[in-house]
This record gives C-alpha cells, structure tokens and sequence, in this order.
C-alpha cells in the first residue's frame, strides 16, 4: 500500500466523523440554545417565559430557505404574504392583526438592536434579508413592550449573525443568475468577522391584467442586491456594522403595473456598539448605542397615458408617473443592568433615548402636483420629472422609556414580573405590564402561564404624510394596545419536543388602514380580540431523521384581519445518510380574502406550497445542496393593499438553485 493511499484511509473515519457533525440533527442541541431576546438573561425553551421558536444555523441549512421571510412561514402564529408596493415586499403578521404593510407590528432585531425603519416603522428595506449571514432566529409570539417598547407588539424576531465563521458560497438556478456569499473570521485580542454577498436575479415572468387598459401584461421581478457586515468584538466590547442595497424593478409598484415606471432602490445601513462593564459587584450593565439609517426610491406610474393631454403646459399624453425619495434615521442609547440579587433572584432594570427622524420625503414628477391637486390649470409638465413636492412633514419623534422586571424561583416555580414605561412627545405616556410563572410539575413537563401588555406609537409616515392625490396621514392618531394572555403546555423530552399553547388577544385602538376625507389613510379602530391554538413539535426519530411540525389555528380573528387565514400549518422531514442529507417540506394556508372593487371581497384559494432540499458533502470542506421550491408549480395568490389587484398577488411557480459550499 503506497503512502498516499494509508493517508486516504486513515483520514477516512476523521472525515466521516466531521461531515456527521457538520449533518447533526441533534434535539438536545436546540434545546440547549440561550436565547435572550425575551427577558435579556439567558434562557432556554425550557424555561424562556414566553412562546418561542428558534432556528439554528443547522436547521436553517436543512431546510433549504435562503430569506428571512421564508423562514417566517415555518413559525407557528406568524403569516407571511407577498403584498403589492413594493416587488419583494412580504409582510409578516402574527397571530392574526395585520395593516397591510410591512411588519412593523413585529419588533425586528439584529443581535439585539432594532432595525425598523425610524420612519415607517416596517421592515421593507429587510426584503430578501440573506439567511447566509445568520446563525440562529429567535421567534418570540406575544408582546415585548415590557422589555423594548413600541413596535414589540405582535412579536419580537432576533437575527443573530454568524460568528467564528470561514467559508463561501456560489448558488444559481432557473430563476436566479448568481448568489456569491463570503465570510471570513481573524481571531486575535479582537475578533474580527467579515461577511459579504451578492445577487442577481433574472426574475420569474407573469402575466398580469394591465393597471391602464383591459388588456393582459407579461411583467417580472428582477433583482440586484448586496450587503456587507462587520463585526469587532473584544472581551467587553462589540462594534457592528452592516450596509444593505436592493434594486428593483418591474411588477407592482403601488400595487400598480409598469415595466417602463416600475422602480424601486432600498437602502440601509446600521452602526451598533455595546459595552459590558461591572456596575458593583452583583450588578452588571451594558452601555448600547444604535445608528440606522434608510433610504427608499420607488418610482411607478400614476395614471394612464393622455389624462392631461388637453390641460397640461406644455402639451403632454405622458402618464403621470414619477419618483418617491424617503429618507430616515434613529439614534439611540440604552443602558441595560441585570442585578444578581441572590442565587434565585435577579432584577432587571434599565433606560432608553431614542430619536426617530424622517430627513427627506420628496416626490419627483412629470407633472406639477401641487396644481394637480389645487385643479389650478394648465398644470406645467415637465420632461424630466423636474417637479419637486414634499411628501412628508419631514419631522421628529423623540421618546425616553424606563424598564425593571424582576425573575425568581420560588416554591418550585419561576416567577417573572415586569413593566416599562414609554414617553412620547404628544402622546400619552404608556405602561405595559408583564406576569408570568412556570410551573414544571416533572422533570419533562412544563406549564406556562403568562400575560402581557403591548403598545405601538403612530409612525412618522402615518401621522406625516401630506395629502396626496390618493393617500394621506392622520395626525390625530393615537397608540394602538394589546393585552395577550398564553397558556402553554410544553413536553422536553430525550428525543421529543411538543408544545401545545391556547392565547387570546384583546386589542384597543388598533391601528388600522381606512378612510380619512375619502382618501387612504390609517385611523383608530374599535375594541377587538382574536384567540387561537398554537402546536410545534419537533421529533428526533433516530440519530438521522427528523421531524418537525406546527399547526395555528383561530377561533377568532379581528375585523380587520380579512387578509390572514385562520388556519396555517408546517411540516418537515430531515433525513442524513452517510454524505447526504435530504429534506422535504411544506406549508399550507387556509383561504384568505383581498379587497375588490365596491368595497367587495375576493375569496383566495388555500394552498400547499412544498419544498425539497438533496444536500451531498463531497469532503469535510465542499458540499453541494439543491433547492427546489413550489415542487407542484402552485399558482397560490397573496392579498393585495388595495382593490385595484381583485385577484390578489401572484407569487413565485417552480423554481430551483444548485449551491457550491465551502468551508475552510
């Protein structure tokens, strides 16, 4: 036997053992994450105080998902839907209220700092966030204001990046050109993480009723996007920082079609520091500051072509059409503490300033809009859209909260109770309340009863926007409340995880979309409540296939929630086989309803949307996945913002990507 040869098999089993680890399927290691996102101390499934899902960076890889919104449907209580103002809008509700718009009833985080838009408060600038730079999700149901204020209303979902990470990946597919992704760790006195991907999307063609004409349209969804992070951290201190861009272009802006209009630029950029010191002996504190910043272009068209043929200076059968420029920006410090007050006791306190700010609101059109509006004729045309309206009040939000809560185990009992209290300028002060105890009568079961209270600040962009020709803003907006009470029922086994949860909802003042002066707004709503049952099981079969599956349903949802199902559910089946892992998975939504015209409803189809995912790990180091997703080429509709799509948004039909993976 040659020498070369004695290597390769010796080195077989040590290459055997890495790729079963780099496969691992383990329960147990789920179970065993920390997650602090719910109480800002660690915790696990077992005793967080709170229903919560969590993805590592394993599942997240058998799965097959590459955005944070396909990840989302797989939570049980969340519902994602393509919705119409932007191409790669997907919103995300939770448990069942939803406005139409871009999540901002859910608290986003990246590694615990928030990243909604100061402005509007959604996530739109996270459409397509990239899973490449994540390394686990925590998804938390029910309200978070105790802990983080507005926008911790519905939900709370933490994005935590990748660290301690060497690899790179190279993806295509029938629908994509290119995803180029690389990451690179430098461990020293300081650790130093670099992660950074780019991707060019042909798009999926559709054919689509005409916004202008009774005709039929065949539009797309093209893409281009990139986005850099990085990290520094030290022994007590940490400095991120993480820059994205999305271009799009094509299919409805505005819920409108216009491939010659059709434009969309989404920007951001988030500065985040931290730094750990201790306050006394048993008091530990954290010093943080947030910096984010957006920025959206979105260009479409307004009107069919001629409309001011007749009335315009100089003549012009453009349509009108133009483009929106938002610009925004949050600074913000906290100042976290965590009291040990004794072996079963510890406290939490701490304070937050924070300023949201809309820099810019403007629109550029080929029309004066200003004259449009006041009908003062002939309206002056402008060629190269020239024309410059304010958008938005271009103003200020500044609040101050305070927070205590305090954890202890008594009586064979963990005991939370917690409150904040949030200022506003021009508001009423609010503050929400958190109880709850878990009682674990064996070692294998727990029972969970809480409540808690939420609130959500009108947003910039709600109260702010000017008249328009179609929407305004309503300055006499006021918060919208939740009151949410969860029993959970929770088996943790050696090779089992069963979660059974009943919660309902009590909302007042929702804020809601609805008319003000005959135009588009959002407005107060009554006193509503919704109420449901929440399943997620996970089953370790053996040491190589897993299953995983949840299960919503409401009894009860609110007015206002006409868009979401009352029924959801997930499955997934991982199986690893030497050097292959395989996976299969789906997610169903029961009918939904989208606006039509005379103030009717349309009816959408349920549906199954499923998955399958073939992985093979050539060697410790490269690895080959195929994704494909809509394996049954489903033609599955989401509710549109408006009536002016009757049939609802069409989503994306079969399609596939071959990823090269490497690990060095």
């Amino acid at each position: 036997m040659t020498s070369g040869a004695l290597i390769t098999v010796l080195m077989t089993p040590l290459w055997a053992e890495e790729i079963a680890d780099i496969y691992s399927l383990s329960l147990a290691d789920l179970l065993n994450v920390k997650i602090e996102s719910n109480t800002l101390t660690e915790k696990t499934i077992r005793d967080i105080p709170a229903p919560a899902t969590i993805f590592t960076r394993t599942e997240i890889d058998a799965l097959g998902v590459r955005y944070l919104h396909e990840l989302l449907e797989f939570v049980p209580g969340y519902q994602v839907s393509r919705y119409s103002t932007y191409p790669y809008e997907y919103s995300a509700s939770s448990r069942g209220l939803s406005d139409g718009s871009s999540s901002k009833k859910i608290l986003f985080l990246l590694d615990g700092h928030a990243i909604n838009a100061p402005r509007s408060g959604n996530v739109a600038h996270l459409a397509n966030f990239s899973l490449q730079h994540v390394e686990r999700v925590e998804i938390l149901r029910g309200p978070g204001s105790s802990i983080y204020g507005s926008n911790a209303f519905t939900g709370v979902v933490n994005i935590v990046s990748r660290k301690d990470i060497s690899a790179a990946s190279l993806s295509s597919g029938n629908r994509l050109d290119y995803d180029l992704f690389a990451a690179h760790s430098f461990q020293d006195t300081l650790n130093l993480t670099i992660q950074a991907n780019i991707a060019d999307a042909r798009g999926e063609p559709y054919l689509v009723a005409d916004s202008y004409s009774n005709q039929r349209v065949t539009t797309s969804d093209p893409f281009k996007q990139h986005s850099l992070h990085v990290a520094l951290e030290g022994e007590h201190s940490r400095i991120e920082w993480h820059t994205r861009e999305l271009q799009m272009a094509d299919f409805y802006h505005t819920s409108r079609i216009s491939n010659q209009y059709n434009r969309s630029l989404q920007k951001a950029q988030f500065l985040f520091a931290e730094h750990e010191f201790q306050l006394t002996e048993q008091i530990q504190s954290t010093l943080l500051m947030d910096w984010v910043e957006t920025e959206i272009h979105n260009g479409n068209q307004s009107t069919a072509p001629g409309l001011f043929a007749t009335i315009s200076q100089p003549a012009s059968d453009e349509p009108l059409h133009g483009v929106g420029i938002f610009e925004d920006r949050r600074i913000a410090l906290n100042w976290q503490n965590n009291w040990s007050y004794s072996p079963q006791t510890n406290v939490q306190f701490g304070l937050e300033w924070q300023q949201n700010s809309e820099l810019r609101a403007e629109g550029y059109t080929n029309f004066d809009l200003v004259s449009l509006l006041s009908r003062d004729y002939p309206i002056q045309y402008f060629p190269n859209t020239d024309s410059v309206s304010k958008i938005g009040t271009e103003g200020s939000q500044r609040f101050m909260g305070a927070y205590t809560q305090i954890q202890t185990h008594a009586m064979g009992v963990d005991w939370i109770l917690g409150g904040r209290y949030d200022r506003y300028q021009g508001l009423s002060g609010q503050f929400n309340l958190r109880l709850g105890a878990i009682f674990y009568p064996t070692d294998a079961w727990q029972l969970k009863l809480l409540y808690g209270e939420a609130f959500r600040a009108p947003e910039i962009s709600e109260t702010g926007l000017i008249r328009g020709i179609t929407r305004a803003g309503n300055p006499y907006l006021i918060s919208e409340s939740i009151n949410t009470t969860d029993i959970i029922l929770q088996y943790l086994g050696d090779d089992l995880l069963l979660s059974v949860g009943a919660f309902y909802n009590h909302y007042t003042h929702p804020i809601i979309v609805g008319d003000v002066d005959g135009l588009v707004s959002f407005v107060n709503g009554t006193q509503q409540s919704s109420q449901g049952l929440e399943t997620e099981l996970h089953w370790q079969l053996n040491n190589q296939t897993r299953l995983r599956v949840t299960a919503t349903h409401f009894f009860k949802l609110p007015t206002a929630a006409f868009r979401e199902s009352d029924s959801m559910a997930s499955i997934q089946l991982t199986n690893q086989w030497q050097r292959w892992q395989t996976s299969l998975s789906a997610v169903y939504r029961a009918e939904r309803e989208t606006e039509a015209l005379n103030n009717d409803l349309t009816t959408l189809d349920a549906y199954w949307l499923w998955r399958a995912r073939i992985a093979y790990q050539m060697n410790k180091d490269w690895s080959l996945a195929l994704n494909i997703d809509n394996i049954a080429n489903t033609d599955y509709r989401s509710p549109s913002i408006s009536a002016e799509i009757p049939d609802g948004v069409p989503n994306k039909r079969r399609n596939w990507t071959l990823s090269l993976n490497w690990a060095f």
